[in-house]
């Protein structure tokens, strides 16, 4: 089945989106009008529109998940488990609309509070679960939660918390994915007292977690400094300043950290990053990643020359993806610049938890996790 067999989103639908979805209260009615909005629904298992049925039938829509469609000439159910999931992401989208509509604000950022005070590896933990209720400092609700995140008991606050804590797993997915890199390529990451990383193609996701690099000191004892470069097409600029200059801005740490002077410093450059090596402000990184840069499937013109570069650069570099075939689509690029890799692509088990549906993807009611897939090219 190809991508063109699903109905596309509509640009008028599109342009209806935000003015609809700002005026309506239900969650319920939010998800209908998202459907509406951003494509036309068909029947999952014909494809047929609604404006392709026989006169004047209808198309039902799924009594629990609300997100699948059928028409009166199919059966009028899914697989179980792929309802479910479709239900995790309307509880987790009504968790995200709730929170921005009481706070303004549009994700949640969970980590440790406090620094360790011991190191313990990364890679020693099996999952999410693991990391909050052994690694963190969540221990305390390793009886409220199952190992996939959802909340055990009946309390309100409680499940408040624990929702919070899953759905902060799709914005501290970014750090907890670089400790696992940095374990995989320093072998005395434990003992580094400071590393330095380069964040490739940053955008909003990058900039929105800032706060949470922290927990790269929180986690490693010995590390006092972390340097940040984000660089990247849409880097926001400085109006005062231009890519010839780079400032520097450092990142307010708990108070904990900051009575032994441990530091978060953060540039941004605006461009592409084969043209930052050759600036002035280039530093060799410990480490590079390029989060969900899609480069086999958009923008392609654009990131092949970084590519080319990073395929031996004199650093590693970390990438991932949400979805499959944009792995195997890079895997083809890497093969033919020959590239060698320090972790072959698999899934990265500290992918967010909190899936997100995929429009137009390669078959009805496919979902994807941030940061699914990852893997690491390895430096020349």
């Amino acid at each position: 089945m190809g991508m063109s067999i699903l109905p596309s989103p509509t640009k008028a639908g599109l342009k209806q989106a935000g003015a609809l979805l700002s005026s309506c209260s239900d969650v319920g009615e939010i998800i209908k009008l998202t459907l509406e909005v951003s494509y036309e629904p068909y029947c999952y298992h014909c494809y047929r529109r609604e404006s392709q049925l026989e006169h004047g039938a209808k198309l039902k829509t799924c009594q629990y998940c609300l997100l699948t469609s059928f028409c009166p000439s199919c059966q009028q159910t899914h697989q179980a488990d792929e309802c479910a999931t479709l239900q995790d992401i309307a509880a987790d989208d009504k968790i995200m609309v709730e929170l921005h509509r009481r706070t303004g604000k549009t994700s949640t950022i969970s980590f440790t509070e406090l620094p360790r005070k011991q190191h313990f590896s990364l890679s020693a933990a099996k999952d999410w679960y693991d990391y909050y209720t052994r690694l963190s400092d969540k221990g305390f609700c390793r009886s409220k939660m199952n190992r996939n995140l959802k909340y055990l008991s009946n309390d309100p606050k409680e499940r408040e918390f624990i929702e919070y804590l899953r759905c902060g797993t799709n914005t501290t997915t970014i750090q907890l994915t670089l400790i696992a890199a940095l374990e995989a390529i320093i072998p005395n990451v434990s003992t580094r007292g400071s590393i330095n990383l380069h964040i490739i193609g940053a955008a909003a996701a990058e900039f929105n977690s800032a706060p949470a690099f922290e927990e790269l000191l929180h986690l490693l004892p010995s590390l006092t400094a972390l340097q940040l470069s984000f660089v990247g097409l849409k880097v926001v600029e400085d109006p005062t300043n231009n890519t010839k200059t780079q400032n520097l801005h450092t990142l307010k740490c708990c108070t904990a950290c900051t009575k032994i002077g441990r530091t978060i410093s953060i540039t941004a450059w605006r461009g592409p990053y084969h043209a930052y090596v050759d600036t002035e402000f280039y530093k060799t990184p410990d480490l590079a990643a390029a989060f969900h840069s899609g480069f086999s499937v958009d923008e392609q013109a654009d990131w092949y020359p970084t590519i080319k570069y990073l395929a031996h650069a004199p650093h590693p570099t970390l990438f991932t993806a949400a979805r499959y075939f944009e792995i195997q689509g890079e895997m083809g690029v890497w093969k033919n610049l020959g590239a060698e890799f320090v972790k072959k692509a698999e899934v990265n088990k500290w992918k967010g938890m909190s899936p997100s549906l995929v429009v137009c993807g390669l078959k009805p009611n496919e979902v994807s996790y941030k940061n699914h897939w990852w893997y690491i090219v390895k430096q020349r």
